[in-house]
């Protein structure tokens, strides 16, 4: 018969706490550098975390499951599994207060965020209650039991995918606005396409998810508009605030290529000017010209047929005043809003 030390003993609770720690803390740490890293774009694209919310909260619970199954394993399977529900916890949350201003058109958020509660937790309780009969029913069945689970979690991102494509936001993102723009040239601007149409076009994933998703299709990345970005870090911006005399409120600096577009905004720009520069540097990336005429053509584009889009936007269901285009917090200063005592030679 063989016999258990004093020393295993004690030493057996105290493998376990660690264990434990080692998870909550995996869950806590990933929470928090989730929200340092992507939560500038949460509100962009409140539509698309949310969907990435609920697939990972399914694969926290598959971690959870196989945990037990997998002794040696274990911890980091645990570790997945809180990690899964801490990035849940805040991509959920966060994305669930953009949404609920989505819903709340007569300013009823606090309405609306208690219902969507009291719905969450009723169909939490029915879950219980079935989950219980259906374990009553398959206990033993091991393979039964884990054919249900993926079925249901099958089902249940089918749904959340079904439940965000029918979602139809009418506030403009980089994604949305981008079939916008591309439809409207490609149509000689001549129709708008309303928010139904973008809801059935638009990406159901996390935005560099999709740009990865692109580069691996088509071998090269898509054409993209950078917001925000800092003049030090541009090259032919200087030229181009020479030529436009220090007045415009954004500079657009292209990439080698002509791929991306990054635009630098100045510090007194409001969310139409915004709004402005985002759809300058789209003409510009569409030009299809040589570089030295894309700028001028597309200042020419712009100035045409802004104004009338404009009117259109509105008029087709679309909100420009809740525009969420640039997460990026950088902005320059140049002409009027140089500092009077600030002499650049």
């Amino acid at each position: 018969m063989t016999g258990i030390g004093v020393g295993e003993q004690a030493t057996t609770p105290l493998a376990a706490v660690f264990q434990f720690f080692v998870r909550d803390l995996a869950g806590m740490l990933g929470g928090v550098v989730f929200a340092f890293v992507q939560g500038s774009d949460l509100d962009i694209y409140a539509k698309q975390w949310r969907l990435f919310a609920d697939c990972v909260n399914n694969v926290g619970y598959i971690a959870d499951l196989l945990s037990p199954v997998f002794p040696d394993a274990f911890l980091l399977l645990a570790c997945i599994g809180s990690l899964s529900r801490a990035i849940t916890g805040v991509a959920g949350g966060a994305t669930r207060a953009a949404l609920t201003q989505h819903f709340a058109l007569t300013g009823n958020a606090a309405d609306i965020a208690a219902k969507e509660g009291s719905q969450e937790t009723a169909t939490t309780l029915i879950g219980m209650v079935v989950g219980m009969l259906v374990l009553r029913v398959a206990a033993g069945h091991d393979l039964l039991i884990w054919s249900i689970f993926l079925l249901l979690s099958f089902m249940h991102i089918y749904a959340n995918i079904k439940a965000a494509r029918s979602l139809q936001l009418t506030s403009l993102n980089p994604a949305r606005l981008d079939i916008l723009l591309a439809h409207y040239l490609a149509m000689h601007e001549m129709s708008v396409l309303r928010p139904k149409h973008v809801a059935a076009l638009e990406p159901l994933l996390p935005p560099r998810v999709t740009r990865l998703w692109q580069r691996l299709l088509s071998g090269a990345p898509g054409m993209e508009v950078r917001m925000g970005a800092r003049m030090s870090d541009q090259e032919n911006v200087q030229e181009e605030l020479a030529a436009m005399g220090g007045d415009k409120k954004h500079l657009i600096a292209l990439e080698q290529g002509g791929s991306c577009a990054s635009v630098v905004l100045r510090v007194d720009c409001t969310a139409d000017d915004v709004l402005d520069a985002y759809v300058h540097a789209f003409m510009l990336l569409h030009a299809k010209l040589p570089l030295d005429h894309s700028f001028e053509a597309a200042t020419r584009r712009m100035e045409k047929a802004w104004p009338k889009l404009r009117g259109e936007l509105r008029q087709a269901g679309w909100s420009l005043k809740g525009a969420s285009l640039c997460p990026s917090p950088w902005r320059a200063a140049w002409g009027s809003q140089l500092p009077s005592n600030l002499h650049v030679d």
